[in-house]
C-alpha cells in the first residue's frame, strides 16, 4: 500500500505539474488527496481513475467503442508506462496498429524489429524517460515521426524536444478532435512540428492548451 502513496512532490512529478498546482488543486478538491498529519497524500490508482474521468469528459471519447480495427497499413507506437494512457489510445486509434510499450526500453526493442509510422512517447517515465528515448529512436531512423505526450511539461522540455525532431508535443489530457488531426496530418506528414508551451496553472479539465510552431 506505502508504494502507492505519493506525497506532492511525487504526485508532481507523476502528472508532471507544479507543486502549486498540485496543492490548489487538493486545497479544492478537484484532485482525490486526504492529509496525513498536515501533510497532503495521493494514491495512485485513484489519480489514475481521476486522470482516465478527465479524459472521459472529453467530447466525443463516449462515442468511442472498442471495434475492429481497419487496416490502413499504418502501424502507432504507444509509448507510456501508464496503461491507461496505453489502453486509451488503442481505443481512439482504432483506424491504425496500435503496438504498446511500457517503458522506453521497451519501445526502442520494437523499433529495431519492427518500425513503426509514428511513436506517441510520454516524456515522463520510469528508466530512461522520452528525451532519451526521443534521441536513441532518431538514431535508429532519422525519419520515424514521433509525438511527445505530456501533462503540462515545462517549455525547456519540450524545445529540447523540438530539437532532437520531435513532431509536436501533446499535453495530457488530450482534446479528442485536435489529437486525431494532428495524428492524421502526422501520418500525411502534412504538418510541421509544433511545440506545446506549458501552463502553470492549467487543470485537467482545461488544460489551455497552445501550440507553438518550431
Amino acid at each position: 500500500m506505502a508504494e502507492n502513496l505519493m506525497d506532492v512532490r511525487q504526485a508532481s512529478e507523476y502528472l508532471q505539474m507544479n507543486k502549486m498546482t498540485i496543492y490548489k488543486l487538493a486545497r479544492e478538491g478537484k484532485i482525490p488527496a486526504f492529509k496525513v498529519a498536515s501533510e497532503w497524500r495521493f494514491r495512485k490508482d485513484l489519480i489514475d481513475e481521476w486522470l482516465m474521468s478527465q479524459l472521459r469528459e472529453k467530447p466525443g471519447f463516449a462515442k468511442v467503442k472498442l471495434e475492429e480495427k481497419k487496416e490502413t497499413g499504418k502501424t502507432v507506437l504507444v509509448v507510456d508506462d501508464d496503461e491507461t494512457i496505453r489502453d486509451y489510445f488503442e481505443r481512439v486509434l482504432k483506424d491504425y496498429r496500435v503496438v504498446r510499450a511500457s517503458t522506453g526500453e521497451e519501445a526502442l526493442e520494437i523499433m529495431r524489429k519492427n518500425k513503426p509510422d509514428l511513436v506517441l512517447l510520454d516524456i515522463r517515465m520510469p528508466g530512461i524517460d522520452g528525451i532519451e528515448t526521443l534521441r536513441r529512436i532518431k538514431e535508429i531512423d532519422s525519419s520515424i515521426t514521433v509525438i511527445m505526450l505530456s501533462a503540462y511539461g515545462n517549455l525547456q522540455t519540450n524545445l529540447e524536444a523540438a530539437r532532437l525532431g520531435a513532431h509536436t508535443s501533446l499535453a495530457k489530457p488530450f482534446d479528442l478532435q485536435e489529437m486525431r488531426a494532428i495524428i492524421t496530418d502526422a501520418l500525411r506528414g502534412t504538418v510541421a512540428g509544433e511545440v506545446s508551451p506549458p501552463s502553470s496553472e492549467a487543470t485537467p479539465a482545461k488544460s489551455g492548451r497552445k501550440r507553438r510552431k518550431v
